[in-house]
């Protein structure tokens, strides 16, 4: 292999590699703050405390995809994103509120 093949083959690698841990680390900032925005903004009135710090965002990449988990940990969680009407969801809410500048803040990492 050429020598100047074999620098930009290397550059690559290191490019590819500082690109993943960027979307890692992108992810795992969106994601903290959107588990902040739920907590902050829940719209329900707490009782126990359960259910406002039962709520999670988490990141993951599988190397191809990247995914944002918004989720409850009380077994209630469904109802309130659900029941009444969505009166009291903060998962659907979150994503909504949050997607467009997340979408865009990956789109200008991988651009560039």
């Amino acid at each position: 292999m050429p020598e100047g093949l074999g620098r930009v083959l290397r550059n690559l690698d290191a490019w590819h590699l500082r690109q993943r841990a960027a979307t890692i680390a992108l992810a795992q900032n969106w994601a903290g703050r959107m588990e902040a925005h739920m907590k902050r903004e829940a719209p329900w009135e707490d009782r126990t405390g359960n259910a406002r710090n039962g709520l999670f965002a988490g990141a993951s990449f599988d190397g191809h995809t990247v995914r944002i988990r918004l989720g409850h940990t009380v077994h209630y969680g469904v109802y309130l994103e659900l029941a009444n009407e969505g009166r009291y969801a903060i998962i659907g809410p979150t994503r909504r509120k949050f997607e467009a500048d997340l979408k865009r803040s990956f789109e200008e990492l991988w651009r560039g």
